[in-house]
Parts: C-alpha cells; sequence; structure tokens
C-alpha cells in the first residue's frame, strides 16, 4: 500500500513543479492548497489584463458571466487572479506585464526583475511592487501616461520609453530623461531624435562628463543608412559611435 505524502514532501514537489501546475492544483485540491501556497512561487512571466491572464505563456481567458477562468487545457472554476493571490503575500516573477492594474488584489505583491507598466501610470502599478529587487534590470513606460518620467531613473538599469501619440509635451519628457545626469541606459521603442537633436545630447553628455557607458538604443529606424551620414556630417564623424543603433 502506498504511503501518502507527508506535507514536507508535498512542499518539495510544489518548489519544482510548473507555475501553471502548481496554479492548478491550487484551484483543484483543496487538501494541497496550504502545502502549495507555502512555497514561493517563482513564475518566467505573467501578464495581467482585464479579460485575460497569461502564465508562463499559457493564457487564461477570464469569463465574468460565469467566474470561470478558460484555458486550453479546460476550466477552472476560481478565478485565476484569487488562484494566484489567495494566502500569499507575494509571487517573485522574472517579466511582469501590467496593463489593467484594477484586478490585482490589495494584499498582493509582485517581486519582478523586469517590469512593463504599458499603457497606465506607474503610480498605480508601484504599489503591487515589492522592491526587494530593485534596481530592477529593466521598467519600461508609456511617457504619455507618465508625466514625471525622470523619477523612475533609480528605479532601473535600463528605462524603456515608448509613446502612444507623440506630441511636443510627450517629446519634451522624452529629451529631459536623456538630458538627465542620472540616465545610463535608455531605450526609446518609437521615438526617433533627429540628428540635430542627437549630436546637441552627445555634446551635453561630453561637456557634462557623464558616466562612460552611457547608452541611448532607438528602434523602429526607417532609413538608418542615411541618418547615420546626416549625423556623420553635423559632427564632422569626431564624436559619435553607432553600433546596431547605440550611441556609446
Amino acid at each position: 500500500m502506498t504511503k501518502p505524502w507527508t506535507y514536507l514532501s508535498l512542499k518539495a514537489v510544489f518548489q519544482y513543479m510548473d507555475g501553471n501546475k502548481r496554479l492548478e492544483f491550487n484551484s483543484r485540491c483543496p487538501a494541497l492548497r496550504s502545502a502549495e501556497i507555502s512555497v514561493p512561487l517563482n513564475l518566467q512571466s505573467l501578464t495581467l489584463e482585464k479579460k485575460k491572464i497569461v502564465v508562463n505563456e499559457v493564457c487564461y481567458k477570464v469569463e465574468s458571466t460565469s467566474q470561470r477562468v478558460k484555458t486550453i487545457h479546460g476550466t477552472i472554476k476560481i478565478p485565476m487572479v484569487k488562484t494566484i493571490s489567495d494566502g500569499r503575500k507575494h509571487v517573485c516573477v522574472e517579466n511582469l506585464e501590467i496593463y489593467d492594474s484594477s484586478v490585482i488584489p490589495k494584499c498582493l505583491k509582485f517581486i519582478p526583475r523586469n517590469l512593463d507598466s504599458g499603457d497606465i501610470d506607474l503610480e498605480r502599478v508601484l504599489p503591487f511592487i515589492n522592491r526587494t529587487n530593485f534596481p530592477l534590470t529593466e521598467l519600461r513606460v508609456n511617457v504619455a501616461k507618465n508625466p514625471n518620467v525622470n523619477k523612475y531613473l533609480g528605479l532601473t538599469h535600463t528605462l524603456i520609453l515608448f509613446v502612444t501619440k507623440c506630441a511636443r509635451e510627450k517629446a519634451a519628457r522624452v529629451l529631459s530623461v536623456l538630458y538627465d545626469r542620472k540616465s545610463t541606459n535608455i531605450v526609446l521603442e518609437n521615438v526617433i531624435l533627429t540628428s540635430n537633436i542627437t549630436v546637441v545630447l552627445i555634446q551635453n553628455w561630453r561637456d557634462k562628463q557623464k558616466e562612460i557607458g552611457t547608452a541611448l538604443t532607438m528602434h523602429s529606424f526607417q532609413e538608418l543608412q542615411t541618418y547615420f551620414d546626416e549625423l556623420l556630417e553635423v559632427s564632422n564623424g569626431r564624436i559619435a559611435y553607432l553600433n546596431n543603433s547605440v550611441l556609446q
């Protein structure tokens, strides 16, 4: 006759179990719930949206009418957010994306390494973040939703900026970050600086003795060679070095 597992044995199994399997056990087996939540939950990725939750690339679609969560493996009767948060104080996540903070229980704290606040104000997200791992490896914010981006420079090694609508006011916010002495690694996702602005920025970094290793990465180049030629022409080929769109 097989002996039942001890509490410590269950904890050891949950420690190395896939995150989605753990959440399924939590929702389907109340007798195992206390052992499961006693083991820190470590996820590779977690995305929170109003109508769906993605845990380690498995998508759970929330059906508000039936209060169930549908997955590719079936239907979980307990809402997934409750399953993740029930009895836990924190959840460790390598990559955390929050597009709707209203779905997060107030008692739950996340410990991320990389954080994406989507199209919402980061101030609405930070109350749910445990700062044990700060500074973050990467922090992604929408400039249009965050009027004072500069104050987040100390929270991360790499600050990723993007805008939904690049108005003059939003462009000024981006430049304010780039001219800040505390900015060392900035990524612009869909914001392109003109060659003249770039040269002035580099000259400012040089004059202010910006820290060696400071980097600015710009994505979405449409005509990289034209930009490169203009930059060298304006700077006489002496100031900037381009390597895969990184200015160093």
